[in-house]
């Protein structure tokens, strides 16, 4: 079936039309509903619930094609949309986001683990290890709690030192990974978890409350999709009928904070009671609740399309927005390299800030997975980093060692916004997790291994 729809996908995109065709479109995302649903179903077969594409297919269904077959032209309640897109782009770049998507599953089929997924392999943690990073995580929410209610230096930032805010979540993450691991045979259930991850559940609640505090969304959605996966992987195995009024509700609060955070009743500005009944309100007076509480996704279609436009005016960028990827494991060394390199800031070589000033956007438009790929390398890049993505999921999903562990906690964090992102953004998670893991290991008697963790300290 992988094979089938690669090969319509390859169709799609030599016979696209060159003007807006909506039927096409629609064509396209109702083969994607098909195999995309069929993928799905083999993965939550496989892995279980709480798997990587549980989460990326319905995210990449919606970002790449609601906004053509179901808002457009009437999309101006979109912020992305405010100014013209090239409709004669649409169904082209559909066409290529549905080719990469179809690779990404063809590979992720191919390479799955011949041996049947089980229970998660335990990695042997030191005792002081896990201590220390229980503790350290605590420490590091307490200072960014700190620093955000007790200091007014904040009240400029929407995302606040995003890279420390990246190796905070890391920590954090990584802390609670480490106690999963120090569970004996049939350790499980609500009152272990809750036993076991004190200070974790501190640090947590510490490092979310600040970053809600400030409008910042995202760094508390990539914290918790990790919790998640660690969760259901050890602790409690989480059920649809549990799964689906989270995801709900947690659409309805991100809506919400999404309307008030860059208004005058921001949580900064006003009481948590103001700021729900204003945004509230706003939504309730929208004749487009739905798309407005899925702003985020919806509007990521403006950076497919504007990908497309880009190559065709001024021609591919040929990868030099990945270069600080080579270089994340040094602090500020990609931002030095590419101003030695080629004398830019790295923030300016972003893709979505190109398409920014080549839309004339007034604001960042973000970046979109395809639209990235197709901007960086053509249509030949898409296929084959799709394809490699599909690949190292297949190998991953079913983690065998510590760090295909770190790598699928990686890529779990951004199980939605890799969608709204660029390929290698998970990458610097996985990166500051081995670092993170070495550290936490210096002068560490190994012989201490086996003495269990205390709940006090764990």
């Amino acid at each position: 079936m992988s094979f089938l729809f690669a090969l319509l996908s390859i169709f799609g995109v030599a016979f696209s039309p060159d003007v807006f065709n909506r039927p096409f479109c629609a064509m396209e995302m109702a083969l994607y509903v098909v195999f995309g649903g069929m993928f799905m179903r083999h993965k939550i077969k496989r892995n279980g619930l709480i798997c990587f594409d549980t989460f990326f297919i319905p995210s990449y269904l919606l970002v790449n094609y609601a906004h053509a077959v179901f808002i457009y032209p009437d999309d101006q309640f979109l912020p992305a949309f405010l100014f013209a897109t090239r409709s004669e782009v649409i169904p082209y770049a559909i066409s290529i986001a549905q080719l990469g998507i179809a690779m990404y599953m063809l590979a992720s089929v191919l390479f799955e683990k011949t041996e049947p997924v089980g229970k998660r392999k335990k990695i042997e943690i030191p005792q002081m290890t896990v201590k220390r990073a229980a503790v350290t995580s605590v420490l590091a929410g307490f200072g960014i709690f700190a620093y955000i209610f007790l200091t007014n230096r904040v009240q400029e930032f929407i995302h606040l030192f995003p890279r420390l805010m990246a190796l905070i979540m890391a920590l954090i993450t990584l802390s609670w990974y480490y106690q999963a691991q120090q569970l004996e045979e049939g350790e499980q259930g609500i009152k272990t978890l809750i036993l076991r991850n004190k200070l974790n559940i501190l640090a947590v609640v510490l490092f979310s409350s600040s970053q809600l505090y400030i409008g910042s969304r995202s760094e508390v959605i990539l914290l918790m999709f990790v919790i998640l996966l660690i969760v259901d992987a050890y602790y409690i195995k989480v059920k649809f009928k549990l799964l689906l009024p989270a995801i709900v509700v947690s659409i309805i609060l991100m809506g919400l904070l999404m309307i008030t955070r860059v208004s005058k009743y921001s949580l900064m500005e006003v009481s948590v009671a103001d700021s729900v009944e204003y945004g509230f309100k706003t939504i309730m007076e929208s004749p487009n609740i739905l798309w407005l509480l899925l702003t985020d996704f919806v509007v990521n279609a403006k950076t497919l399309y504007e990908s497309v436009d880009y190559v065709s005016v001024n021609g591919f960028l040929y990868g030099l927005p990945y270069i600080p990827y080579l270089f994340v494991f040094l602090p500020m060394g990609g931002s030095v390299v590419v101003k030695l390199l080629i004398g830019e800031e790295v923030n300016d070589l972003a893709s979505g800030v190109v398409l920014s000033y080549f839309s004339g956007a007034t604001y960042g438009l973000g970046m979109n997975l395809t639209g990235d790929l197709y901007m960086n390398l053509s249509i030949i890049g898409v296929c084959v980093m799709m394809f490699l993505l599909g690949l190292l999921l297949a190998r991953v999903e079913s983690p065998g060692s510590k760090y295909q562990s770190f790598a699928y906690m990686a890529l779990f964090a951004h199980c939605v916004f890799l969608v709204r992102a660029d390929i290698f953004c998970w990458l610097t998670f996985f990166v500051f997790y081995v670092i993170l893991d070495w550290l936490m290991r210096i002068h560490v008697n190994v012989e201490e291994t086996e003495e269990p963790v205390s709940e006090e300290t764990s």
